[in-house]
């Protein structure tokens, strides 16, 4: 008898906790219910939700966890939601009053000895949406997307780490992409063929990869911020050269990864840069001549830098926070 308790009393703990965590994406943890006032000391991706249906929103200082902060209701069907951040995050109280600022993604001064501040995209998450059902293509010229929220459908993908989703943006020959939010639904973000540049992005919530380098070129990243990624944020199938400055990036598998098991040379260069909670590392090849460095930049939790066969693989003036 007392052992049939004993089973009985584990399996409700057990299913207790399985309940709890669905109400927060997994790598996340809550920091305060519908109808609180949370806080969060630094630019923080937030999750509100429950039963695995989440919307997501950058916010620091002191927010409502609320339908009303957050836009829309992701689950109309449960009364009890949650407020949550990555773990390891910014950090996060049930408070009314705002907590200190020392994590804020602005660092300037901060940024590991360089010049300039690590900010990331300025673009919030509060602009119109774009349903996008088939990749936009960028072929010449600058594409300014106004800061709108770009959500694919499910024509593109899901968002998830399934393989063969496609980009919502293809990038072209040299072209510019710029001011651009991606939502709940990122697909396999953006693809890149024979170099571009792209300025003021923003992944609420990276799905596939946040960017695929898919043939040679020079490609040109700054001021992006990226969160909430499974895998890979960054996928070179290409021998190229990545220049990357002034990113904020947040709870990924890891920041870079060379297709695996090719011997093509790329070059990375990343500066002024942000990078916490990755599972494995930074930087990940099979390359012996492919090359990395990272510079004047800010890691929490980051894991190794150099993963694999670099020829040369090099940090300077980094700042663990």
């Amino acid at each position: 008898m007392l052992k049939k308790i004993f089973i009985t009393t584990a399996l409700l703990g057990c299913a207790a906790s399985a309940f709890s965590a669905s109400n927060r994406p997994e790598g996340y943890v809550t920091i305060c219910k519908i109808g609180e006032t949370c806080s969060v000391s630094g630019a923080t991706n937030v999750a509100f939700g429950a039963a695995d249906k989440f919307v997501y929103k950058i916010l620091s200082g002191s927010f409502s966890c609320s339908v009303a902060t957050f836009g829309s209701d992701p689950n109309p069907s449960k009364s009890v939601k949650e407020c949550s951040i990555p773990k390891s995050g910014s950090g996060g109280t049930t408070s009314s009053t705002p907590t200190s600022s020392s994590g804020s993604t602005s660092s300037s001064g901060n940024n590991g000895g360089g010049s300039g501040s690590i900010t990331g995209a300025t673009c919030g998450s509060g602009g119109s949406t774009v349903n996008v059902s088939s990749t936009i293509i960028v072929s010449s010229g600058t594409y300014d997307g106004g800061c709108k929220v770009f959500n694919a459908t499910s024509a593109l993908g899901d968002g998830s780490q399934s393989e063969g989703q496609k980009p919502v943006f293809r990038v072209e020959n040299g072209a510019t992409l710029k001011n651009v939010v991606f939502g709940n639904n990122a697909a396999d973000g953006i693809h890149f063929y024979n170099g571009g540049t792209i300025d003021n992005i923003r992944w609420t919530n990276v799905g596939e990869d946040a960017m695929t380098i898919k043939s040679s070129g020079t490609v040109n990243v700054k001021n992006i911020s990226g969160y909430a990624g499974s895998d890979k944020f960054i996928q070179v199938n290409a021998a190229s050269t990545l220049n990357v400055s002034n990113c904020v990036v947040d709870s990924m598998g890891k920041f870079l990864r060379q297709n695996g098991g090719t011997t093509f040379k790329i070059a990375v260069n990343v500066d002024r840069c942000q990078i916490s909670n990755m599972g494995e590392g930074i930087f990940r090849t099979d390359s012996s001549t492919s090359t990395a460095k990272i510079t004047n930049s800010r890691l929490r939790n980051a894991g190794s830098i150099c993963i694999g066969k670099w020829a040369s693989c090099t940090s300077s003036g980094i700042t663990n926070y």
